[in-house]
């Protein structure tokens, strides 16, 4: 496991970005939300709306740090407040400023109307929640709002099987993460269809709700967050116009299937890709089980390549044993072998092809325990490292520096021993990872 301090140092260095923590406390009254316009005064997004907000400093604590907030930006004292709940941390990506908001959360419900400005602020409106919109918030407000608008507690019955299907995929140790984030996208569209919610919001609420959990299923595997959070912020788009439940529901279930087909087509195209790096004769070293890599040894066959495989047996879950008789079953010679023998075969190896589970910022992989060691010696051997996944797999909560835990049967491998990342948009230098990691946040629902 990476430590947060390692990790937000090593962030830093590779990335340059800015980490800056925020409390915003959404107020309530009869329905509605309040909402500020940004003053010329403030150094940052002015004349942008946004909720009661402040600097959040060193181990102070955020609750306490939201209440003088709003004391000294609107005059309500804890006397006039009922706290209502706090949400998730949500951080959100400002490409313009190089900055991550790491915004805390809260939602306080008002027992006195009070319209009074500070110097932050030079305009005061209360709307409707599906009204914000319309409005030109700083990053992510709509976002920050879901995250305390709802008591999601207590589910809706009708989302049982779904949430039992997450814990499936939770424990699922047999698939991997491409497999597992199609997965995720079929149980978005399984909510669409059966909520018994009566309005968009409600439907938007226990989709919410499902890919929330869906980001912790697997912390491991970055595919899961990216897909999701890909589809959900085309599903946001969607309920700012729709209406009508049913027309939504339809929507988003199509939103689903084509997120699905495309997810498909990208693992489809990384094999496509990945087909140019496998030896035309020689020896292939691969490690553990990807889909990728054994749909692109099947391209490749067809394509007239006569490598032959070594196959690590993957200890401890032996994924190599079933990766090594299915390449038999596409023609390839194979030699199953054990994971410590690696170092007495490399000599022969012509290429090394695994797959990922995640890719970081910085171009480490993150894959099977083992990989790490092979990667050492086919550097020690001059042989090519090459990894193969889909773009999906970078890790875009890795760029935003959420702490990072790594299971015991993963390892980290340095981008310094990876040659090159074979994906669908084709082969990706680990230090232009997180140039792609950009471009994926500006689709993503943080």
């Amino acid at each position: 496991m990476l430590n947060q301090r390692s990790l937000d140092k090593r962030t830093r260095e590779v990335q340059e970005l800015e980490y800056r923590h925020v409390v915003t406390s959404f107020l309530q009254f009869r329905g509605k939300v309040l909402l500020l316009r940004r003053s010329g005064k403030v150094g940052t997004y002015r004349s942008r709306w946004a909720a009661v907000s402040g600097y959040l400093g060193e181990n102070e604590e955020p609750l306490q740090r939201a209440r003088i907030e709003i004391h000294e930006e609107v005059g309500l004292t804890s006397e006039q407040l009922d706290f209502v709940r706090s949400g998730e941390v949500l951080r959100a990506f400002d490409e313009q400023t190089n900055v991550v908001w790491i915004v805390h959360p809260f939602l306080f419900e008002v027992n006195e109307r009070k319209d009074r400005l500070d110097w932050e602020h030079s305009e005061i409106k209360w709307v409707e929640p599906r009204e914000l919109a319309r409005y030109e918030t700083v990053p992510k407000l709509r976002e920050t709002y879901d995250r305390v608008r709802w008591d999601l507690r207590d589910p809706s019955p009708s989302l049982s099987s779904a949430l039992e299907r997450i814990e499936d995929i939770a424990q699922n140790r047999v698939h991997g993460a491409s497999i597992l984030g199609r997965s995720s996208i079929e149980l978005i569209r399984e909510v669409a269809v059966v909520s018994d919610a009566s309005s968009p919001d409600e439907l938007f609420r226990d989709i919410f709700l499902v890919t929330m959990k869906l980001r912790t299923a697997q912390p491991g595997m970055a595919t899961i967050r990216n897909v999701s959070g890909k589809l959900l912020h085309r599903i946001d788009q969607q309920r700012i116009s729709l209406a009508q439940v049913e027309e939504f529901r339809g929507r988003l279930v199509a939103l689903a299937e084509d997120a699905l087909a495309e997810a498909e087509a990208a693992a489809e195209d990384a094999a496509r890709n990945s087909v140019a790096v496998l030896p035309s004769e020689g020896w292939l070293l691969t490690h553990s089980y990807s889909s990728v890599l054994r749909r692109a040894v099947g391209l490749g066959i067809k394509a007239g390549r006569k490598f032959r495989a070594y196959v690590t047996e993957s200890y401890p879950g032996l994924e190599g044993r079933a990766l090594a008789k299915d390449l038999l079953s596409l023609g390839v010679s194979v030699k199953l072998i054990a994971d410590s023998a690696v170092a007495s075969v490399m000599p022969n190896v012509d290429a090394v092809l695994v797959g990922a589970d995640s890719v970081l910022a910085d171009g480490c992989v993150i894959n099977k325990v083992g990989t790490k060691q092979i990667a050492t010696l086919a550097k020690e051997n001059q042989v090519s490292f090459y990894a193969a996944c889909e773009t999906a797999k970078f890790s875009t909560a890795d760029f935003l520096g959420e702490p990072l835990e790594v299971s015991e049967i993963f390892d980290v491998t340095s981008s310094d021993y990876v040659s090159k990342i074979i994906t669908e948009v084709g082969p990706v230098d680990p230090k232009e990872v997180k140039h792609h990691v950009r471009r994926m946040l500006r689709e993503f629902y943080a």
